[in-house]
């Protein structure tokens, strides 16, 4: 998920998304050591962002990014980020100062809530119930073709979903009835070369 749907979700909808948000794409955050976003302070009302050294940004600068979305560059000062003794955890260039490229404030707040609420327990129980969602579409589309409606109308769309619904009900409790173990989670091919090759 990315920033802009858990935005307009919350606010357009109230709707609460779950699901794993995209990931950072910094080296720090790959490699599980040196200083990533996360590691920053921001000030949003003073626009400056904060190191974990304590130094404080000289340069915040909108824009937009390669794809046309609202962006802000934050820049620290050369001189003392050169002369940092953690500039090694910090970034990888040889000269140049750490700089920072942010979603506007509403937009990074939450992706960087959707990253911690992630790691927690609760996230991952709410988040394993998508399974059997999943598999209740998956049951729908493959034994009755809910796809495709039959007829026309809202009324009757929403007649064929009752029905569909009552039919899946009736065939699940005929496998419960019949101790019919559940089908195994498919794989594709392409997945089974991984693991071939691996």
């Amino acid at each position: 998920m990315d920033a802009e749907l858990l935005v307009t979700a919350q606010t357009n909808h109230q709707i609460d998304v779950v699901g794993p948000p995209f990931g950072s794409y910094s080296h720090q955050r790959r490699a599980g050591q040196g200083y990533d976003l996360q590691a920053f302070v921001i000030d949003w009302e003073a626009n400056q962002a904060h190191c974990p050294q304590g130094q404080t940004s000289v340069t915040w600068t909108p824009g937009r990014d390669v794809s046309g979305d609202s962006v802000v560059r934050i820049r620290f000062d050369a001189v003392i980020c050169r002369a940092c003794s953690v500039r090694q955890a910090c970034t990888r260039a040889k000269a140049a100062p750490r700089q920072l490229t942010v979603r506007p404030q509403v937009f990074h707040e939450a992706i960087q809530t959707a990253r911690q609420r992630q790691e927690t327990a609760e996230f991952k129980a709410e988040y394993a119930r998508r399974a059997g969602i999943e598999g209740t579409h998956t049951q729908a589309i493959r034994r009755c073709s809910i796809r495709q409606c039959r007829y026309s109308g809202q009324a009757k769309t929403h007649l064929q979903h009752l029905l569909t619904a009552m039919a899946l009900n009736v065939v699940r409790l005929g496998e419960w009835w019949l101790s019919t173990p559940p089908a195994k989670t498919r794989r594709s091919p392409f997945a089974d070369l991984g693991v071939d090759v691996a």
